[in-house]
């Protein structure tokens, strides 16, 4: 009787209040749910058992369940989400022989409801793409200032959180997610620079971003100059007075550049680059066992990842040594210490489409990788260039180098919205 009371109290508040105006005010504020996040961690040090983000996202994570259900229609984009939640009672009970711990259920559940909100949050953005496209300008501005505005004032005032004080002055605000504050930061420094080209009144906001990423830390920065490049070769090659330009400048600088032309103080030494080098190194000389790993794509970028590739490397090799992990994953508690988690420790391999894959096997990895290949490959066939296909390129190559992304509600919720709205976005136009 309870359980259809709430079904029909939550399915008339979802007729009510229109489900894709309460995503929406999500997406207006979800950056502010994480600052208060941290803010009660960081200067209260309150840390409930469910965090004011986890108790928002859950309840959108119900409310979108409930719209599901009450089209009764499973489509082509939901069906990967219901599978997801079909399967996670019997994985669960898996992750629980493999562990033999209660806590071990809590914490595997709520890993799983990460990918569930992913999955249901992308399957919406899907069905309703032309809505959210035209809300997607709204959407940057509103957190350009809560992300920018909020890492500036944190730095002027001293407060807020240092995550690389070892190696460098930096201040993220209260956004604990480092990887999620750069994929956030990174995304609206490609958004602003392709409006920039549109109204140069972009170019205050444009600019205002880029310091506020680089008081965050943020290494991902280095990477600007080379989007710089690609963002004018797609951007002006077609128009003809820039074409005759590339053509004459780019053999040009390739000639200079392969006869060591540029003077190394300026193009490798100078301030920007050296503010990272430290942690770089350390990244570099902290590792120490790449030659144990037998994976070559792992094995090369060991030397740039500290132990993220060796963690990856002997979690793969351990799952693949068992035919239940190999279907259905380790899960994200005790069992998975041969890939380095540990409660309230490191999580894996900090790769997501590996952690992902040893967190729940095969099936969990397809039912995640699939829905999102579907919409990035249009985007690829079609040589899509414009923002939105840029963003969903860089997100998602950074979330197989980095992690935190696709798993972390924060980089996920704006990789769904720019995934989910690239349905309506197949030709090349402004955005």
């Amino acid at each position: 009787m309870l359980n259809r009371f709430i079904y029909l109290f939550a399915t008339k508040a979802i007729v009510m209040f229109d489900l894709k105006k309460i995503i929406i005010f999500y997406f207006y504020s979800f950056l502010f749910v994480d600052l208060i996040n941290g803010f009660l961690l960081k200067e209260l040090s309150i840390d409930f058992p469910i965090s004011f983000g986890q108790l928002i996202r859950g309840i959108l994570t119900f409310l979108l369940l409930i719209d599901v259900f009450k089209n009764k229609k499973i489509t082509d984009s939901n069906k990967f989400s219901l599978l997801f939640i079909i399967l996670t009672p019997f994985i669960i009970i898996i992750y629980f022989l493999n562990d033999l711990s209660f806590k071990a259920i809590t914490l595997n559940i709520l890993e799983i409801s990460k990918v569930v909100f992913f999955l249901l949050l992308l399957d919406n953005i899907v069905k309703n793409s032309s809505f959210y496209m035209k809300k997607i300008n709204s959407i940057f501005m509103i957190n350009l200032y809560i992300f920018s505005l909020s890492i500036i004032l944190s730095f002027i005032f001293g407060i807020g959180i240092d995550a690389y004080k070892n190696y460098y002055v930096s201040n993220k605000s209260y956004f604990y997610a480092s990887n999620a504050t750069a994929v956030i930061g990174f995304t609206m420094c490609i958004y602003f620079t392709y409006m920039a080209k549109i109204k140069y009144k972009h170019i205050f906001n444009l600019l205002l971003v880029i310091t506020a990423f680089i008081i965050s830390g943020s290494k991902i920065i280095l990477l600007y100059p080379l989007f710089m490049i690609y963002f004018f070769y797609n951007e002006f090659l077609n128009e003809f007075k820039y074409k005759i330009l590339t053509i004459l400048v780019v053999p040009l600088l390739l000639s200079l550049f392969f006869t060591n032309f540029f003077d190394p103080n300026i193009f490798i030494k100078n301030i920007l680059v050296e503010r990272y080098q430290e942690r770089t190194l350390h990244s570099i000389n902290m590792f120490k066992k790449h030659e144990q790993i037998d994976i070559e794509p792992l094995k090369w970028y060991s030397y740039v990842s500290g132990i993220r590739a060796y963690r990856a490397d002997r979690g793969i090799k351990e799952i693949f040594s068992n035919p239940t992990n190999l279907l259905f994953g380790f899960g994200t508690a005790m069992k998975s210490k041969v890939i380095g988690m540990k409660y309230g420790g490191q999580s894996g391999s900090e790769m997501d489409f590996i952690d992902i894959f040893l967190n729940f096997g095969i099936i969990g990895f397809l039912l995640v990788v699939i829905p999102i290949m579907k919409l990035i490959f249009p985007l690829i066939l079609n040589f899509n260039t414009n923002f939105l296909a840029t963003s969903i390129y860089f997100i998602f190559l950074y979330s197989f180098f980095a992690g935190h992304v696709i798993t972390s509600p924060m980089a996920g919720s704006i990789f769904a919205l720019l995934l989910g709205s690239s349905k309506q976005n197949f030709v090349k136009n402004r955005l």
